[in-house]
């Protein structure tokens, strides 16, 4: 009984991730105005959180966020 109970919660978490990486990927889509796959600092003004960090946020310094470093910066 624990052991379908552990699963339960297992599979509940994953659920929960998985919507959570949807919105994420849903907020960043929306934002992405031009659909290229990046945010450039005109898109990024959008939200003053991402704004005011947007050079904290393009680790790489390429003048523009990716997914990945939305990501990291939103987790």
């Amino acid at each position: 009984m624990k052991t379908m109970a552990c699963i339960s919660i297992m599979l509940a978490s994953l659920v929960s991730i998985s919507s959570y990486a949807l919105d994420l990927n849903e907020t960043f889509n929306e934002l992405d105005k031009d659909s290229n796959g990046a945010l450039s600092e005109s898109e990024a003004s959008e939200d003053a959180l991402l704004h005011g960090n947007f050079s904290q946020i393009d680790s790489n310094e390429d003048g523009q966020i990716s997914f990945p470093e939305f990501q990291s910066f939103i987790l």
